[in-house]
């Protein structure tokens, strides 16, 4: 059986568990489907009561996080296999749960799916957000088996009971973003192998400029935070191109010097990134870097 495992927080889900449990009838692939809600909103909460007839919804007192809520699946599932997709996720592909039965039929560790971006999300108030998607995350089957560890994301993709069991996801991090990065490369030290495959959802919530702006900024929080407990693991740093570019630039003795110039840009690159007119990914990388190097070397004392 697989478990197929749906974090919800403030999203309408009810539509992609609907659409999987149908699925999974005409496939005839033995599923089970588990919704935990991460402390929505009432709103969110009474738009999805109908999950409650395709199977296990569970509603958080408390938000506990991305890392955790994947944990706490673990409580709930009974598959051999967990099958975990993000609750904004399209899934067109109608062969979409058969790809994944034939998959473990090797009795694969991991698995990974990808994730694919469509014109919906192609205009101006949502460029920024497309055009990431598109060029950084979204990747070819063949991409992603170069670099196994490094394109593994928790959007899509399934895993045997026992290695999420050994292996968890980093209950330290409540925030958004980069939780698959440590988790990824948690997988590499355990000598883990994943198995990636072309099974691609839609990624079906693009956010506008200003909304991923501030989930960027939020996420590269977040990875300086890890980089607080991982800074001496330097194949870790070497891994993860934001921190590979941070290291170069410490290294020069020129991180200071970069910030500020990313002070003195800061709120013209951010009006620019609203716009939605002319987005440089090539800037918004230069972006990133000085919000990390802010966040570690002038909050962070222990770093200066």
């Amino acid at each position: 059986m697989i478990s197929i495992c749906i974090p919800i927080h403030n999203f309408y889900a009810y539509p992609l568990a609907r659409r999987l449990s149908n699925q999974a009838k005409i496939s005839k692939v033995d599923v089970e489907i588990i919704c935990i809600d991460d402390h929505s909103s009432g709103y969110y909460l009474n738009q999805n009561k109908g999950l409650t007839e395709i199977g296990q919804y569970i509603k958080l007192a408390e938000n506990v996080g991305r890392a955790r809520i994947r944990n706490l699946f673990l409580k709930y599932a009974t598959g051999e296999y967990l099958l975990f997709l993000d609750d904004d996720s399209l899934v067109e592909e109608d062969k979409f749960l058969r790809k994944y039965a034939k998959a473990i039929e090797a009795n694969p560790e991991v698995v990974v799916g990808g994730r694919i971006y469509d014109e919906r999300g192609n205009d101006q108030e949502h460029r920024l957000r497309y055009l990431y998607g598109t060029k950084i995350e979204s990747r070819s089957v063949e991409e992603r088996r170069k670099h196994p560890y490094q394109s593994f994301m928790t959007n899509n993709f399934l895993i045997r009971r026992d290695v999420l069991e050994r292996i968890k996801f980093d209950k330290r991090l409540s925030k958004y973003g980069h939780e698959d990065t440590l988790f990824g490369y948690r997988l590499e030290e355990a000598h883990i192998p994943i198995l990636h495959i072309d099974n691609p959802v839609i990624n079906g919530q693009v956010e506008t400029n200003a909304e991923f702006l501030h989930k960027t900024v939020t996420a590269t929080e977040n990875l300086s935070y890890i980089y607080n407990f991982m800074w001496e693991d330097q194949r870790f740093c070497q891994s993860v191109r934001l921190l590979k570019a941070y290291g170069r630039v410490r290294s020069l003795g020129m991180h200071k010097v970069v910030y500020h110039i990313f002070r003195l840009m800061k709120s013209p690159m951010e009006s620019h990134f609203v716009s939605g007119t002319g987005i440089s990914l090539r800037q918004f990388s230069f972006y990133k870097l000085g919000i990390f190097i802010q966040k570690v070397h002038f909050e962070n004392t222990e770093y200066v």
